[in-house]
Formats: C-alpha cells, sequence, structure tokens
C-alpha cells in the first residue's frame, strides 16, 4: 500500500513534507499562532483554501501583523467581528467571530494554565484534547468551529491526526476503499491508513490536498 501511495501521490510528495513538517513543529504561517487561528477560522466556512483563503491570511498579516496591530491572541480577541478592516479582507462576520473566540478562549488558557506564550497555549490545547471529546471542548464549543476546523487547528499545532473534510474522504474511498460510517470512525480509519502506508496522517491530507488542487509547491503560505 506504501507503494500505491508513493506512486499516486510521488509528484507532491516533497511539498507534502514540507506542510508535515511546519505543522509538527508548529511552524505554520512562520509559526505565528495567530496567523493558524485565522487561517483555521477562515477556512471553516468552506472557502477554497489556495485560491482564497491563503491570500487573504497574507492580507491579514500585512495589515495587521506586520505593522504590530494585533502580535497576540489578547490583540486579536479585543477586535469585533463587524471590524471594517477585517472585513475589507474577507466579508464574512461569523469567521472573524469564530478567529476572535478561538483566540479569546486560548488567551485565558494561558492565562490560567500559567503558559509563557500563545504558541504555547496553541499546543498545549492541541495535546492535551481529543477529538472523541471535541464537543465538549472549549474551543470544540465555538460557534463556527466544527469537526472538521478543531482537527485543522490541532494539525497545525503539532498534532499527528487528520481532518475529515470532503476532499480528504473523497480520496482516501477513491484510492485505499476507506470507508466510514460518520466522522469521528473516519478518522479512526486515518490512523488505521496511516499505520498501514508508513506516512503520517498529516502528510497524507497535505498529500491529497496538494494533488488535488493542483498545487504540488510550497510557497502557499509564506509572509
Amino acid at each position: 500500500m506504501r507503494a500505491r501511495f508513493e506512486r499516486r501521490f510521488g509528484p507532491v510528495l516533497e511539498a507534502a513534507r514540507e506542510g508535515e513538517r511546519r505543522c509538527l513543529r508548529c511552524e505554520r504561517w512562520g509559526g505565528d499562532p495567530v496567523l493558524m487561528v485565522v487561517d483555521a477560522a477562515l477556512d471553516s466556512i468552506g472557502l477554497s483554501y489556495f485560491n482564497i483563503v491563503v491570500p487573504r491570511v497574507r492580507r491579514f498579516y500585512e495589515v495587521y501583523v506586520r505593522d504590530g496591530r494585533i502580535r497576540s491572541f489578547e490583540d486579536l480577541a479585543g477586535y469585533r467581528p463587524d471590524d471594517r478592516g477585517l472585513l475589507e479582507i474577507l466579508n464574512n462576520r461569523r469567521a472573524w467571530g469564530t478567529a476572535i473566540q478561538v483566540a479569546d478562549t486560548l488567551e485565558r488558557m494561558r492565562r490560567e494554565r500559567g503558559l509563557r506564550s500563545d504558541l504555547d497555549a496553541l499546543c498545549n490545547w492541541a495535546h492535551n484534547t481529543s477529538y472523541l471529546e471535541w464537543r465538549n471542548d472549549p474551543v470544540g464549543q465555538i460557534k463556527g468551529v466544527g469537526l472538521i476546523t478543531f482537527q485543522y487547528l490541532r494539525m497545525q499545532a503539532g498534532v499527528d491526526t487528520s481532518m475529515p473534510d470532503k476532499i480528504i474522504k473523497r480520496v482516501v474511498e477513491r484510492e485505499f476503499g476507506v470507508r466510514a460510517p460518520d466522522d469521528l470512525s473516519f478518522i479512526r480509519e486515518m490512523e488505521e491508513l496511516s499505520r498501514r502506508i508508513g506516512y503520517s496522517q498529516i502528510l497524507i491530507c497535505w498529500a491529497i490536498w496538494l494533488r488535488e488542487s493542483d498545487m504540488g509547491r510550497g510557497e502557499w503560505e509564506i509572509v
């Protein structure tokens, strides 16, 4: 099965390994946890990731992060979803509301757990929660955070897991015959698939996203 995977995804494996490396080292978006949260929140409304989400995260960086207006979860939590500048980047209050609430929740966790940085808070949360209990998790209870967003944020924070989005589910069923009655079962099936082919779940997901999007290169998240 490993050989089949490598044949099917060979052209994008190098870029997928880079995506895997960045996730496992918590280095997505240059290791900026605010951008990771914004990325996950904008992705939560079902937009084309490489064509719409990535350019808007870059724009957020240029407008708010690079000039120092937003440097932390605490800063982001102080904004409103109807902020004119945010809506000029992406006209969707729900997405910005999700980003703001996640930032506020993780900032409270940082203070309560005595963690040094926002990145520590994000990674601590990600490694100490479970997709099986996502509905009872403080982040999972935020409006706009479904299981897919919950899992994607954990992946960005260094957890080797997978997200049951429609692209991943379609491709692993077509290529490897993986079927599951629900999303939680699908994640368990992905854990088994990862063991069988000898690649991380994160790498499998990146390989599928890159091939299905015809990207195949890793320049998409540089800021």
